[in-house]
């Protein structure tokens, strides 16, 4: 296939390059260091599972790579709608656009511009980091779950799982994406912003009973605005996240990356997104509202002089 992978961070470019190890014809989008140590030395992979190097097409757009086949999106979420542009050239009649952004609203932005019929839901299940420009780290986990919003079984879901299994990738395709989005956001409610604040690791976060319990409020409160919005997740997720969690390798979630590198923080996308559907849904959300505030104030004092 020719795919093109928008944002080679530790999310894109471990999916792309296993793509690209798998013989497949990647093209990244990136920019900065990232994109010159992409260009000079390739990709490189260092993961628990092996490590690898991958010569890869990249640069700061893909007009001369043409129309893709399929379209990863892997930009922060507050990029999503600054980043449609970038692949406009790339995106034909039959081209699939396969999110696996954090949060739930990325798929919804991306068909705005380029119709529903293109896009499908991703989810990426994975601890990834770029530890270095052009090197990716690969701590944990490291599958996907894709699905179409209808909740069909598609030949085309079908064949980008068979791509990603081919390609040492183990992909689920979910008879409902949706929820498994919506059960996605239980793990990141719970640990991102939380980690952020105390600049540890997930599993040293719920290792202290005080902090555990603020992490699974935190996933039940979001579990509560899931019933308010009709599609209720169990109760029990949160403390399966939390044992997962505690049994797995390090994670050092996305904020807390973000936030040592003096990086925006995706706030607005995972506590925030309960706050602000919490009151419209009239649920309260107390303990997500508090953390909110607290990175919000850590993104602002980042933008200060």
């Amino acid at each position: 296939m020719k795919i093109l992978v928008i944002g080679a961070g530790g999310v894109g470019g471990y999916y792309g390059g296993m793509l690209a190890r798998a013989g497949h014809d990647v093209f990244f989008i990136a920019r900065g260091y990232h994109l010159e140590a992409l260009k000079k030395n390739g990709l490189t992979v260092k993961s628990f599972s092996g490590d690898f190097n991958a010569k890869v097409k990249c640069g700061h757009r893909a007009e001369s790579f043409g129309v893709a086949d399929l379209v990863l999106v892997c930009v922060k979420s507050y990029d999503t709608v600054t980043s449609l542009g970038l692949y406009r050239a790339n995106v034909g009649p039959e081209t699939v656009i396969l999110s696996l952004q954090n949060g739930i609203d990325n798929e919804k932005l991306i068909a705005e511009e380029y119709g529903r019929e293109r896009v499908m839901g991703g989810i990426a299940f994975i601890g990834t980091r770029v530890s270095e420009p052009g090197v990716i780290l690969h701590t944990a986990f490291g599958h996907v779950t894709i699905g179409e919003f209808d909740k069909t079984i598609t030949d085309r879901a079908k064949r980008l799982g068979a791509m990603f299994e081919e390609a040492g990738v183990k992909c689920k395709i979910s008879g409902d994406i949706w929820r498994d989005m919506l059960g996605k956001m239980v793990w990141n409610v719970g640990f991102n912003a939380i980690c952020a604040i105390l600049d540890c690791p997930a599993k040293e976060s719920v290792s202290f009973p005080d902090t555990r319990e603020i992490v699974k409020s935190a996933m039940t409160e979001w579990i509560y605005v899931t019933r308010a919005m009709g599609t209720p997740l169990d109760f029990d997720l949160a403390d399966k996240n939390i044992e997962v969690t505690l049994k797995g390798s390090e994670v050092i979630p996305s904020m807390l990356h973000d936030r040592r590198l003096s990086r925006q923080m995706e706030i607005d996308t995972f506590n925030g997104k309960v706050v602000e559907l919490g009151e419209g849904l009239k649920v309260d959300t107390p303990v997500n509202r508090t953390i909110t505030a607290m990175v919000r104030f850590l993104n602002n004092q980042r933008n200060q002089p």
